[in-house]
């Protein structure tokens, strides 16, 4: 009886699993070729340095005397009954006067035991896609359709979506993980091509682009995900693809991050093996037996091989981290006579292997090594330079903290502060000179008409933006700051239509003021006075005002304008010193309900955080208007503090804003962080979110991170100095005593307006004269609890008063009854005036 022998092997927890299946003729009459299929295990021997059969009986997987019986596929597939990897093989049974062909799917439970999951047969032999996955389960694809059986299915399974097929494999995901990727035909035209997901738990596809783009999709022979998570209806994942262009392409979300060119062509699959050195290996397999290493971090060449038969990955050696099998081609009967077992940094056994037969990239690992160097030499020369820069920046902060020190002690003294000249500081103007050449008497007439003209100039706005986050609508205007214009003074009111709305005229606004961003691009270069003559006397700021976006949307379209507010001074003709307030309309906003479903009034920048325009700019805004922040101080008195900033980009997967590095955003959820570090022991995190439930889950996070030497204490929000609270208070009082007053002479008349006018202007003049006295000690901070229920209860008394003269405006003759209300806003603003300046 002659026998012929075929063996196929994988790696199961460190040893060789090898699947034997031998043919052999029956001395019977007709003749009939039978077969049968057996296992069995080698391990690793150090001392011998090969590997040798574990069990010399050899267990039986199944055995036919009628058909020719063939291995088809083994791997190791989790096996959902067990909750373990078992391995797996696929056999293929043919009769010769037969055309059908018949599969069986079988696990090895034990050392001499195998499973049956599924049999069936099919009348094509099985070629294409053949994978063995989570169940296990068995799939593989024919001309356009993918079929799939376990022994859940109950059969073989049709995915209903013909499509050309890329990619079978599993994503790490909870409950979905069998995925096929691959191009389906548009019915209405059938020219073009669709690139989606299917998965076939539950059916369910996806655009394919969350993995590779489109644009890939075509010349990528093989891939593996390395990491993937659901994310907003999507999917979030780390996935490396091998391409017919001789190419090793990492994508993340969907986007190419770094390239290496490969040696060989036609990749067939890639795997990662985990070692101590550069964070581990990237072995691509590609026809007529070529091999090729990349290390992950780097993205090099690390090692070439040519002749190899089959590739195994597992701790063969068992020291904790993973190796490389290469069984070559060999003439000898043993299965693992020649082979190379290496993890490229401290493990390598060869048999049968010259030293110049085993590493065929040499040159191109001393050209990956010099080219390594170069880079490292270029980052040197870079962080030197940029060491330097911030050498400079830190001496023109120092200067600039002295002088404005002495620019502070003269204020206090009553002394005037001489201010050093533009040359002395070793500043470049960057105007044009060349009218001031021509005639310099012209130049200052016309220096002097523009400064009038700027100081007369009403407070200029540049633009308004909108943006709706959850179910809040932040409206900002981007406005010119002029001496005119006190900042303090600034605020917005969104104005309604109540015949679209229903809704009270005016909603209820916070307002924030803040600097606008500077853009980052090229230097400067020079600029005429005509281009800038409007920013000469100020800076850019953004007023942006949050208020709840509910009673916008009860119908489909609305639009609001948008009020600005602020104080400058009156005529001429006006006392000294007196403020007028003036409402100027700046714009109006568009909301559409269908708008607001669709996103487009979400901030694209917690997306895209590489963008670096004004609408990136009002995303950021915007965004720090509506956020609550909280301050927290990381210590650690005896080690360095750990890699904050690194954790939050690596660990967490939070982006830096291109517009502003300082931050660091979220992309699954509306939150900023921005961290300080003021030494190698102590820095800030400053915290900007919605809600202290997402607070608490961060510092859970946080917490879990840093180690036990580490300290973390919530900080007080930035407080004011006492002159920045009294002038605060001073504006607020005088507004208040604005309206106050205003009210009260709708009533009483003219001369009752003048008497609480001087009456406040002498109460003002007393408070200065405290305020003067009080300049070399610290004033009691203020009680915030009464000032704030003072301050509600005189605006209930206003609209009081207001509400009562409304009813009685009707009644003509008749004598208002507002004198009580007028009395009680008399009292409280007495008793406000008493707890700020006594």
């Amino acid at each position: 009886m002659a026998a012929e022998r075929h063996v196929k092997m994988l790696a199961v927890k460190g040893e060789v699993l090898a699947f034997q299946s031998k043919s052999f003729s029956s001395k019977t009459r007709d003749h009939r070729k039978g077969s049968e299929v057996s296992f069995y295990g080698l391990s690793f021997t150090r001392d011998s340095q090969s590997f040798s059969i574990r069990d010399r009986n050899l267990s039986l997987i199944h055995k036919d005397s009628s058909a020719e019986t063939d291995v088809v596929h083994c791997c190791s597939a989790l096996d959902i009954q067990q909750r373990q990897k078992v391995p797996c093989v696929l056999l293929r049974l043919c009769k010769k006067r037969t055309s059908a062909f018949k599969y069986m799917l079988y696990s090895i439970c034990t050392s001499t035991d195998a499973k049956l999951h599924a049999e069936f047969a099919l009348p094509y032999e099985m070629r294409d896609n053949i994978s063995i996955l989570l169940g296990p389960t068995l799939i593989w694809s024919h001309e356009n359709s993918v079929f799939y059986t376990s022994s859940q299915t109950g059969g073989v399974k049709e995915v209903p979506i013909p499509m050309t097929v890329n990619f079978i494999g599993e994503l790490p995901l909870r409950q979905r993980k069998l995925v096929i990727q691959g191009a389906q035909n548009v019915p209405s035209d059938q020219s073009k091509v669709k690139n989606i997901l299917y998965f076939i738990e539950d059916g369910r596809t996806l655009n394919s682009a969350c993995l590779v783009p489109d644009a890939y999709s075509s010349v990528i022979q093989c891939m593996m995900v390395l990491s993937a998570e659901e994310f907003d209806g999507g999917l979030r994942s780390a996935v490396l693809a091998a391409t017919s262009m001789k190419q090793l392409v990492r994508f993340e979300n969907g986007l190419p991050l770094d390239v290496c060119l490969l040696p060989y062509e036609q990749p067939l699959s890639i795997q990662v093996i985990h070692t101590l050195k550069n964070d581990g290996l990237v072995v691509v397999t590609f026809s007529q037996g070529n091999v090729c290493a990349v290390w992950k971090d780097t993205f090099q060449v690390a090692g070439c091989w040519t002749g190899v038969r089959l590739l195994l990955v597992d701790d063969f050696m068992g020291c904790g981290t993973d190796q490389m099998l290469l069984v070559f081609e060999s003439s000898s009967a043993e299965p693992l006579s020649s082979f190379l077992l290496t993890d490229m940094c401290a493990v390598t056994y060869s048999c049968c292997r010259s030293d110049g037969e085993e590493l065929n990239s040499s040159d191109a690992a001393q050209e990956n090594h010099l080219l390594t160097v170069q880079a490292l030499e270029s980052r040197l020369q870079s962080g030197l330079s940029g060491l330097e820069d911030l050498q400079r920046d830190v001496e023109v902060k120092d200067r600039l903290l002295q002088q404005s020190l002495v620019a502070l002690t003269d204020l206090v003294s009553g002394r005037e502060h001489a201010i050093s000249s533009p040359e002395q500081e070793g500043l470049v103007s960057l105007w044009d000179d060349d009218d001031d050449d021509d005639d310099d008497g012209a130049g200052d007439e016309e220096d002097a008409g523009m400064q009038t003209e700027c100081a007369e100039a009403p407070l200029k706005m540049h633009r308004v933006w909108q943006r709706v986050i959850g179910q809040s609508l932040i409206v900002g205007v981007v406005l010119t700051s002029t001496n005119n214009t006190s900042v303090m003074n600034i605020s917005a009111s969104i104005v309604l239509d109540s015949h679209q709305t229903g809704a009270a005229p005016v909603l209820n606004t916070k307002t924030v003021i803040l600097p606008y961003p500077v853009a980052h691009g090229p230097s400067p270069v020079k600029i005429r006075r005509s281009d800038c003559s409007a920013d000469r006397s100020g800076s850019r700021l953004a007023l942006v005002a949050v208020t709840d976006a509910a009673p916008l949307l009860t119908s489909g379209c609305v639009r609001c304008p948008i009020m600005l507010h602020y104080s400058s001074k009156e005529s001429p003709g006006s006392a000294a010193g007196e403020c007028a307030r003036v409402s100027q309309h700046c714009g109006q906003i568009s909301l559409d309900l269908e708008d607001i479903s669709m996103g487009k009034l979400h901030p694209r920048l917690l997306q895209e955080h590489r963008l670096n325009t004004d609408e990136a700019r009002e995303d950021l805004l915007s965004l720090l208007a509506l956020l609550d922040v909280w301050f927290f101080r990381l210590e650690c008195p005896r080690h360095t503090l750990a890699d904050v900033q690194g954790w939050l980009q690596e660990s967490l997967r939070f982006e830096r804003l291109e517009i502003d590095p300082r931050f660091t955003a979220d992309p699954s959820s509306v939150r900023l962080f921005r961290w300080e570090q003021n030494s190698p022991f102590q820095g800030v995190l400053s915290v900007y979110c919605r809600d202290e439930l997402s607070l608490l889950h961060f510092l859970h996070s946080l917490c879990d991170f840093l180690p036990v030497s580490h300290d973390v204490q919530p900080l007080e929000r930035p407080s004011f100095c006492a002159g920045s609270l009294a002038q605060t208070l001073q504006t607020e009082i005088h507004t208040v005593t604005q309206e106050a007053s205003s009210a009260l002479r709708t009533d009483e008349g003219a001369r009752r307006g003048e008497a609480e006018s001087q009456t406040l202007h002498t109460l003002r003049e007393e408070w200065l004269k405290e305020r003067g006295r009080c300049n070399e000690r610290l004033r009691p901070l203020l009680d915030e609890t009464r000032y704030s229920r003072l301050i509600e209860r005189m605006i209930h008394a206003q609209l009081d008063a207001d509400e009562a003269a409304l009813m009685e405006a009707p009644r003509l003759g008749c004598r208002s009854e507002s004198a009580p209300n007028d009395e009680r806003l008399r009292e409280l603003l007495l008793e406000i005036e008493s707890l700020v300046w006594s």
